[in-house]
């Protein structure tokens, strides 16, 4: 296996070799071990078009990563192209506001049913900010979230245990050191002792921060408890934060709040609106939004801003190409009334129950979970090097192994993908690595 890829890859490993020295990336020491020293690198591509990759071999690929499920029509797609075209011959500048950005902001409001709307870089700015205002507005300073959830990479997040007893966050990586994790209470998602210590501990909590479905963990979606979170926080003047920049205009064009109806105070989004361009959205009520620039207030009249603001910025906050491409992929997704994301998410839906059914025949220890279109791959002890064989088999899945399908998955691509994984799952146990 190792010989295989490393032939198949030789460019792509060539090239990462040559720049290790000067090019600092995580993603080329993911799962380093010795013994699987041959197969780690990142694949490098410089090609994509609809649901397809090709690397810098010219092997071409099946992309299951879709841009990490930024990519929602797929790559290359001419309407979202040719709006960055378009915008390219206006303006690309970030000194005066573009225009375009009030515009997006009241239709994110009307989509998502929120009250105001800020821009940002990423989808860690914006978890960034509205952790800040949520603490801003209530004058509180603590904060809960979950584990398994993945909400970018602000430090206050960033660890893997809490202490038993107090359940504040430990430090567990290096860089994140205990001060800055001490106003953060880290508990197992969806459990009733994480619901009765924020009713305990209400009065310094101010915003509890939840990834609807956690995309590391699809399959779980506790709406009774989101449900009862959403009553307790409520009465207890605490933000609920949804961070739906993974499924937020991707399960639906409201999200996790439409599909479960509920509504929280801030929500953050990303990935899918940006159209393939970074961006990152805060969205919410006023009441903590106006953190940001101290709410509303008109010319002509005796009127000023009322709430004390925080401070945030960004040179890039509101850049005019992410502007463009983020309206062009709501106009797309109102113009077909969510049907589009249905579809999709019927195919994926589809496509996860034909795949389990052929694991649960031949290979019961394999399964997929999903989430709309989004979907994970199950796969205990030696069947991870289920990886391995679809990339040697022109499937791609990076390394932190969530999958998207997009509107470019035709049913014709999904065939050809089930046969490409059927054919891997033979060869792992036809060469050994696993037993029925």
């Amino acid at each position: 296996m190792s010989h295989k890829l490393s032939q198949k890859n030789s460019l792509t490993k060539e090239h990462t070799q040559n720049y290790r020295q000067y090019f600092a990336l995580n993603r080329n020491a993911a799962g380093f071990t010795i013994k699987k020293k041959e197969l780690i690198y990142t694949l490098i591509s410089d090609k994509s078009d609809g649901a397809f990759i090709w690397d810098i071999d010219n092997n071409k690929y099946i992309d299951l990563t879709m841009g990490f499920g930024s990519i929602l029509f797929g790559h290359n797609y001419r309407p979202i192209r040719k709006e960055i075209e378009n915008q390219l011959t206006k303006s690309w500048s970030v000194g005066p506001i573009s225009s375009l950005a009030g515009i997006l902001a009241e239709k994110i409001t009307i989509a998502t049913k929120t009250e105001r709307v800020a821009f940002f870089n990423s989808g860690t700015e914006a978890i960034m900010v509205a952790l800040r205002i949520a603490k801003a507005a209530t004058k509180k300073n603590r904060i809960v979230f979950f584990k398994g959830a993945y909400h970018g990479t602000f430090d206050s997040l960033l660890t893997l245990k809490s202490d038993q007893e107090t359940k504040i966050a430990k430090e567990s990586i290096p860089g994140i050191t205990q001060n800055i994790l001490n106003e953060s209470y880290f508990f197992e998602y969806g459990s009733d002792e994480s619901l009765e210590f924020i009713k305990n501990n209400k009065d310094e909590i101010a915003a509890v921060l939840v990834e609807p479905v956690q995309s590391r963990n699809p399959s779980f979606q506790p709406i009774d408890f989101l449900k009862e979170l959403r009553k307790i926080t409520a009465q207890s003047d605490i933000a609920l934060i949804f961070d739906e920049v993974i499924t937020g205009f991707r399960i639906d064009i409201g999200g996790c709040q439409k599909k479960f109806d509920i509504q929280a105070d801030i929500v953050t989004y990303g990935k899918v609106i940006g159209g393939g361009l970074p961006i990152g959205i805060v969205a919410g009520k006023s009441k903590f939004l106006d953190a940001i620039d101290g709410g509303f207030w008109q010319y002509g009249d005796e009127s000023i801003p009322k709430a004390k603001a925080t401070f945030v910025a960004g040179t890039f906050c509101h850049h005019p190409l992410a502007m463009a491409t983020s309206l062009k992929t709501l106009e797309i997704l109102n113009s077909t009334k969510g049907e589009l994301l249905i579809e999709i998410n019927m195919r994926t839906t589809n496509f996860c129950a034909r795949m389990n059914a052929f694991f649960k025949e031949k290979f019961p220890k394999l399964s997929i979970v999903h989430f709309g279109s989004l979907f994970r791959f199950v796969t205990p002890g030696k069947y991870k090097e289920l990886y391995h064989h679809l990339l040697l088999n022109g499937v791609y899945i990076w390394e932190g192994r969530n999958c998207f399908f997009s509107a470019a998955h035709s049913d014709d691509i999904i065939v050809l993908l089930e046969d490409k994984i059927k054919l891997s799952c033979n060869q792992l146990l036809e060469n050994g690595i696993i037993k029925t």
